[in-house]
């Protein structure tokens, strides 16, 4: 939301400088998630995804997204011109919040029913069973 926030109402200096330090702090912490995910067993029933033959795990996949996102930002930020930058700012909020939606929603659809759905199963009376 900062960033999206910061470039509507900020300048396109002070964009360039938001938009470097999210992308930064952004970075970091989703190439930490990768890592942490490259070295989690998944269990059975994670969300994973099919292409070519190979199960992707989901959490990785938006992690991945996320942290390609990050850099984008720290190259719209350092290496455009501060109007253009703050363009590229606007748009790379956009993805991350849409990003953001589709990991919640993920979550959502895919946590165990189990906790979630309770059951109630009547029983016969105890003489007849």
């Amino acid at each position: 939301m900062l960033l999206i926030v910061a470039a509507a109402a900020f300048g396109p200096g002070a964009v360039k400088g938001v938009g470097l330090g999210i992308g930064s702090a952004g970075c970091s912490i989703s190439l930490l998630f990768v890592a942490i995910l490259v070295h989690h067993r998944r269990m059975d029933g994670d969300p994973e995804v099919r292409l070519f033959g190979r199960a992707l795990g989901l959490w990785s996949i938006l992690a991945g997204a996320m942290a390609s996102l990050a850099i984008w930002e720290i190259v719209g930020a350092a290496a455009f011109d501060p109007g253009v930058s703050r363009w590229l700012t606007l748009a790379n909020g956009l993805m991350i919040a849409a990003l953001a939606c589709a990991g919640m929603y993920a979550l959502v659809v895919c946590t165990e029913r189990i906790v979630h759905v309770l059951e109630i199963v009547e029983r016969p009376p105890r003489e007849l069973a």
